[in-house]
């Protein structure tokens, strides 16, 4: 069985006209209802980013408590560390809060007492759209294949940092 919360009005009734278990709530003041180690999993997607700093901590807290040993918790949110994420999508949502690196994000779950968090990536950059490098022929000037080395080198490391991937989830269990 499964249930969702959703502080829009009008996406709970949309949720609940197809017939779903929703409940027009904020994911702190409802937590805050449930009983300790009362649930399974906690499912939470394009949400964390919304949220301030403060109030993220009340719901990894909470979520510790109500999530029983060996629940799920998992956390998908945008990758501000992709410039494309960023600047394509994070800063032109006006509701953004606070973007989440991933390594930030996983250590404020570890820091909540989450055990065996990790980071999964998701919807890599396509590489039509990355940064491509340049083919040097093999009868090239050994300073123009020099050349063309470092310039493929940078290629990659700006495609590492800028062409990643969209989104990442962090994954815990309790």
């Amino acid at each position: 069985a499964a249930r969702g919360i959703d502080l829009n009005h009008e996406m709970a009734e949309t949720c609940r006209a197809r017939g779903l278990n929703v409940t027009e709530a904020d994911a702190v003041g409802y937590l805050r209802t449930l009983p300790d180690a009362s649930l399974a999993g906690i499912f939470s997607a394009q949400v964390v980013e919304h949220l301030e700093p403060a109030y993220l901590l009340q719901f990894l807290e909470l979520a510790f408590h109500k999530l029983r040993p060996g629940g799920r918790l998992v956390l998908e949110t945008l990758n501000p560390a992709c410039w494309v994420a960023f600047f394509e999508s994070y800063i032109r949502d006006i509701t953004h809060v606070w973007p989440l690196h991933p390594d930030t994000l996983k250590y404020l779950v570890t820091a909540s007492g989450f055990a065996a968090v990790e980071v999964q990536f998701r919807s890599p950059v396509p590489v039509e759209d990355r940064l491509q490098p340049i083919a040097v022929p093999s009868t090239a000037d050994p300073a123009l294949a020099d050349l063309a080395e470092a310039f493929n080198a940078n290629v990659e490391k700006l495609n590492a940092r800028l062409f990643t991937h969209l989104d990442y989830a962090v994954v815990a269990e309790r």
